[in-house]
């Protein structure tokens, strides 16, 4: 809700143009174009709406010594509320510096998208500094720190969330340095998660960093890793991106949100499912929607997946970060994108392919 009450300020993604007798509204958060029949005064009082006035003092400056100034800007203030084209904060500023003066200017570009998001309705939160304090109390768990991994945990950094636990067992190889964005020459033959902490810990010096060196191979090895967690990307694919699927959603269930069956190979991204227990489909749902699809359930592997597949830097960033953006958005309690759906984006064409996943009432996971 505006906070119209005190100082009415336009929201910074809403564009104001005049022809005439009319105001155009252009409202980049959702691409909506709104149009007003109005006159000079609705016009005046329109540019005057930027946090540092009171409604009084808007009336003054608008109408001069008309006693019903007042009343005239309150309408207009109240239908642009209502068309959710004010912020609910006045000065976003001093909102923002209650964080601290330091991650106020660190997260600047930021906190002014997050504050654009609470003012869309997309949020609880009243203001971006509030959200930008919740990415900051929550932990994040990325199993696996290669070519998706990388990339997850660099975003998640940058946003400012507060713990991210980084799980491998590999060491730095050359051929990972053209798509394994947080490794540089010099990490040559030292473990992944070594690296990866350190290079996070330089991005951004306001979260903290768990290294976890360890091979998974069920379920029991994730669970310390996992716990106290508030999401889980799983971007490991060893021995089978299955296998570790599997195992990762296991060690969630069914407190920890995790997102799941994510890859990319060739022209191929796999973007996955978000699961939140108790809210989505769970992994068993997926496997048994998509166990079956063409027939291969029954069917004998001759030539498996190749030990070494073609993979690009700019692919994997791009799955990566869409990603990391879900995780932000289950962090931050905004609604999430992946969930009870299966979802791919085909390099070549930039299409984003999905299919619903519904939740199975006989699920023995989530069903009961």
């Amino acid at each position: 809700m505006a906070d119209t009450a005190s100082r009415p300020r336009l929201r910074d993604s809403v564009i104001v143009q005049a022809d005439g007798g009319t105001l155009l509204f252009l409202c980049l958060a959702d691409r909506t174009v709104k149009r007003f029949v109005c006159d000079e005064f609705v016009k005046d009082v329109v540019v005057l709406l930027d946090g540092t006035r009171t409604i009084d003092e808007i009336g003054a400056l608008a109408c001069g010594d008309d006693l019903d100034a007042r009343a005239r800007v309150a309408e207009v203030v109240q239908i642009l509320a209502a068309e959710r084209l004010l912020s609910g904060v006045a000065e976003p500023d001093r909102e923002f510096r209650l964080l601290g003066a330091a991650r106020a200017e660190f997260y600047d570009r930021q906190l002014r998208l997050l504050q654009d998001f609470c003012d869309e309705g997309w949020s609880r939160e009243r203001s971006g500094a509030d959200l930008q304090r919740r990415l900051g109390e929550a932990t994040a768990v990325v199993c696996g720190i290669g070519g998706l991994g990388g990339w997850v945990a660099l975003a998640l950094a940058g946003a400012g969330v507060g713990r991210i636990r980084v799980c491998d067992f590999d060491r730095v190889e050359v051929s990972n340095l053209t798509r394994q964005v947080l490794f540089r020459m010099a990490d040559l033959g030292v473990p992944k998660v070594e690296a990866a902490a350190a290079r996070l810990r330089e991005i951004n010096p306001f979260v903290e960093v768990e290294a976890v060196e360890r091979r998974i191979t069920c379920a029991g090895d994730l669970a310390d890793v996992v716990k106290g967690a508030d999401v889980v990307v799983n971007a490991a694919d060893l021995p089978t991106p299955n296998d570790v699927a599997g195992w990762v959603s296991e060690a969630c269930w069914p407190d920890v949100p995790h997102i799941m069956g994510t890859g990319y190979a060739y022209h191929i991204g796999v973007l996955g499912t978000s699961i939140i227990p108790g809210r989505t489909a769970c992994w068993s749902c997926v496997r048994a929607e998509t166990f079956a699809d063409h027939g291969r359930d029954g069917m004998e592997t001759l030539v498996g997946k190749r030990e070494k597949a073609g993979a690009m830097g700019a692919l994997s960033g791009l799955v990566g970060n869409i990603l990391a953006w879900e995780a932000i958005r289950i962090l931050a309690g905004l609604p999430p994108a992946l969930g009870d759906r299966w979802a791919e984006v085909d390099f070549w064409p930039l299409e984003v392919r999905s299919r619903a996943i519904p939740r199975r009432p006989e699920c023995p996971t989530c069903g009961r």
